[in-house]
């Protein structure tokens, strides 16, 4: 058995992985705009994700986007409980995102 295999490939373990892998997703936005701008990490944390409605949806689609890498490698490991764990915190995601679209109007 691998390591993957035996307590690790659970839905839970692929809930948190997910929860991390939304968060990194975040970091590495929040790191690549903030120097794309020449801004700092707080600027683009406090005015363009949370006072600014505009771009949340927009965020946290890319946030989100990095746990499809995540769940590809893990349905490729055959880690099915894993995979779902992800796929759980994506489809959870999926209604903020919309819920944020819609109070950008």
């Amino acid at each position: 058995m691998g390591f993957m295999s035996g307590t690790f490939n659970s839905i839970g373990v692929g809930v948190v992985f997910g929860l991390v892998g939304t968060i990194l997703g975040f970091a590495i936005m929040t790191v690549w705009w903030s120097f794309a701008n020449g801004t700092t990490f707080e600027y683009f944390i406090n005015d363009v994700f949370i006072e600014s409605a505009l771009y949340k949806d927009s965020i946290l689609t890319i946030s989100v986007l990095f746990n499809v890498a995540v769940f590809w490698v893990a349905l490729q490991k055959d880690w099915v409980q894993f995979a779902k764990g992800v796929l759980s915190v994506i489809f959870i995601s999926v209604p903020l995102i919309i819920w944020y679209q819609y109070q950008a109007f």
